[in-house]
């Protein structure tokens, strides 16, 4: 590595280094330079002639970063704010607070809104695709009819929030709370609950065939109209939990504890309830 180079990368971006979709640029332009001086060594330049060829190479970039670092920062204190329909892939929104912000309709694919807050934001009708929102604080948002395939929300906390109709295949959720979550009419197969907190979040209507939800509490959790062939409940413990027109007579209640009314409508309902307590 050119120390000499390094620290003309470092005066360019040091205004920029608390933004994290600068440091990327500035991680990127320092391989490719190092690498391009290094060529025009080897073909025979001394080293200040070659680096002064590797410097005049790049330009003005003020310009690219600049334009990059004022997106940034205003996006770091907007409230209430609509960004809908707008094209805006890839972005950097770490740890942003963006409250009652509207996103419908909007290209997000492949952003970053990891450790923001957006509480009671929309993202009705979106591109969200291979997002990132781990440990995200979303109270009351809509997500409903988004496109959600293979983003990540594990470790945030959605109570209340409504994923309806959403595209959530290779989505996770891992140690998220979704209290009064609506994972409604959604396919959910074989996606992970591991550590959630699922207490009254609202299942209706999903396709959960093959989930796991081994070893947790249930309360008031709503399993209506669900699909739930394969889906295991081993060693769950069920508090008025609601089972109405769910397809139970394949899922797995080895080992469970529950009460007494989630215990008749699952037996109504012909669910194999072999070494299952009722309390």
């Amino acid at each position: 590595m050119n120390n000499k180079l390094i620290k003309y990368l470092d005066g360019v971006f040091s205004p920029y280094e608390d933004l994290h979709s600068v440091k990327e640029l500035k991680e990127e332009l320092s391989d490719n330079l190092q690498e391009k001086l290094s060529d025009l060594k080897s073909q025979g330049y001394d080293d200040e002639v070659a680096y002064n060829m590797t410097i005049d190479s790049i330009g003005d970039i003020s310009e690219i970063i600049e334009s990059i670092s004022v997106k940034t920062r205003e996006l770091h204190q907007m409230v209430n704010q609509d960004f809908s329909n707008i094209n805006l892939q890839n972005s950097d929104f770490k740890g942003v607070k963006v409250h009652e912000g509207t996103f419908n309709g909007s290209a997000l694919k492949e952003s970053d809104f990891s450790n923001s807050d957006l509480s009671n934001s929309t993202f009705k009708g979106t591109d969200l695709q291979n997002s990132d929102f781990k440990k995200v604080t979303i109270h009351d948002g809509s997500f409903n009819g988004s496109a959600l395939k293979g983003s990540d929300f594990s470790g945030s906390d959605l109570t209340n929030t409504s994923f309806k109709g959403c595209d959530l295949t290779n989505v996770r959720f891992e140690g998220a709370n979704l209290t009064r979550t609506k994972l409604t009419s959604v396919g959910l197969k074989n996606i992970s609950f591991k550590n959630c907190v699922l207490d009254y979040t609202d299942f209706t209507y999903s396709d959960l065939s093959g989930v796991c939800f081994d070893n947790q509490t249930l309360i008031g959790t709503i399993f209506k109209g669900t699909g739930l062939s394969g889906t295991s409940f081993k060693n769950v413990v069920f508090r008025n939990v609601y089972f109405k027109s769910a397809y139970v007579k394949k899922a797995i209640f080895d080992g469970a504890t529950m009460d007494k009314l989630t215990y008749a409508v699952l037996k109504g309902s012909k669910a194999n309830l072999t070494n299952v307590t009722v309390i």
